[in-house]
């Protein structure tokens, strides 16, 4: 019984090392993202700055492509939950739309992965592992887009076109948005999700 209880608890001290290793690991992929760029961040490299040898990596992750899939994945997850604190339960859901692009385009144009992730997103969409996680984010869109046509609040779009005419807009804006140029970011936003959801609501009879 003591040593079961002692082989659990030391079990659980090996998932939770791993588990912080791994956060940090996927940090300094986001670090030598923003540094170097998708085609120079190798596992040689993010080893480096971790303190491991590429295969010692590999006691954590499977592939580079497996690596870029969990840094997508903390970044569009966290997209997602930054969208919902902005929500309340009982927002409709052409404001949890509004919310969830909102905070798409900041975090991409804020956030270094996000800028480079938003730039690669056509060489990100061919790998699996990278593809599934974008697949994820658009379906929660598209979902939010479903919901608001079922409540009236946007016309009859067909979902899947929308969500892709809406992140293509939005990935376009954080590519091409600049820092130092005269409007502000929200304003920016304010303009790009006007134009292309205040299209597709329906026109008062």
């Amino acid at each position: 019984m003591v040593e079961n209880v002692k082989n659990k608890m030391q079990t659980n001290r090996v998932r939770t090392r791993r588990a912080l290793k791994r956060e940090a690991i996927i940090d300094a992929t986001a670090a030598q993202l923003a540094e170097s760029g998708l085609s120079a961040t190798t596992l040689d490299r993010v080893g480096e700055r971790v303190g491991l040898s590429k295969a010692a990596l590999y006691y954590y992750v499977d592939s580079r492509d497996e690596l870029l899939a969990l840094l997508l994945d903390r970044l569009l997850a966290g997209i997602r939950a930054e969208a919902g604190e902005r929500t309340a339960d009982s927002s409709s859901p052409l404001d949890q739309l509004r919310s969830l692009l909102r905070s798409h385009i900041e975090q991409a144009v804020l956030l270094p992965e996000g800028q480079l992730i938003v730039s690669n997103v056509d060489a990100l969409a061919a790998a699996p592992a990278t593809a599934a996680s974008l697949h994820a984010h658009e379906l929660a869109a598209r979902a939010l887009v479903e919901a608001a046509i079922a409540a009236g609040e946007l016309r009859e779009v067909d979902p899947l076109v929308a969500t892709t005419v809406l992140f293509g807009a939005s990935n376009t804006m954080c590519r091409t948005y600049d820092p130092d140029g005269t409007r502000p970011l929200a304003e920016m936003i304010d303009a790009t999700l006007d134009l292309t959801l205040g299209a597709w609501v329906p026109t008062p009879c």
